[in-house]
């Protein structure tokens, strides 16, 4: 059998694309995760967030052969857990990695997450986050948090979590992406907002429209970079993955 790691619009595509769907079996460290695969048929799902000695079990209680890794670029634990079980187990690791964009003149950014947020609290402008909920509570104890708006997605645990960390509900922009450059332009007016921050999620994360509507409007983009993963073997076609499979 083939492990998919999945729970990303890239994990969908490939398995949409694969032909040979009986041998795939796919594992999402979320519910969410697991509802973007609905509607594929003949292959099996499992929903669990899993650790190094958890993923040792799966492997060989599904007689795994060949690990195919479409986890979030910043999923930076999944892979370097899977990266070790594939070696100790003696079995092929693949990682599929969404090309980087090429870095737009003017935008700022930052490989750790630490030094962005020193950056974020000296700022005076409003700012829209779009890191995803699970940064929320480095924002508990930002001076400047009146300022900053959330984007994430519109699921009642992540707008509770916000909560939690004191973000109020006016701060909180809770809707499903992919959002359009249009879509983009017209938040960021209607909330006056001078700074973007984002993750480098290439295309299919929208990392472009985001861009490309903040450059539109005098808007400075953060970015906090891609986690630095030795992977082995790494491919960011989506045919060129399949072809090596087969």
């Amino acid at each position: 059998m083939i492990w998919v790691i999945g729970g990303t619009k890239d994990s969908r595509d490939f398995i949409e694309s694969f032909p040979f769907k009986e041998k795939l079996i796919v594992t999402t460290a979320t519910e969410y995760g697991g509802k973007l695969l609905e509607g594929v048929k003949d292959i099996k799902v499992f929903c669990k967030r899993m650790d190094s000695i958890e993923m040792g079990i799966f492997i060989d209680e599904n007689m795994i052969e060949k690990i195919v890794d479409l986890s979030h670029p910043y999923a930076e634990e999944v892979s370097r857990n899977a990266i070790a079980i594939s070696e100790g187990k003696k079995i092929e690791y693949i990682r599929f990695e969404r090309e980087n964009l090429i870095s737009e003149e003017g935008v700022v950014e930052f490989s750790e997450i630490e030094s962005l947020m020193k950056y974020l609290e000296n700022l005076s402008g409003k700012i829209l986050i779009t890191l995803g909920s699970n940064n929320l509570h480095r924002f508990q104890n930002i001076k400047n948090k009146n300022n900053i708006f959330f984007r994430i997605l519109p699921k009642w645990e992540m707008v509770k979590k916000a909560e939690d960390f004191g973000i109020l509900p006016k701060n909180i922009i809770a809707m499903q992406g992919p959002f359009s450059k249009e879509l983009n332009l017209a938040m960021m007016r209607q909330l006056d907002i001078k700074y973007m921050v984002s993750k480098k999620g290439g295309d299919t994360g929208g990392e472009r429209e985001k861009i490309e509507s903040a450059k539109e409007i005098g808007v400075e983009t953060i970015l906090l970079s891609r986690p630095n993963v030795d992977y082995p073997i790494v491919f960011s076609d989506l045919n060129k993955l399949i072809q090596y499979i087969i």
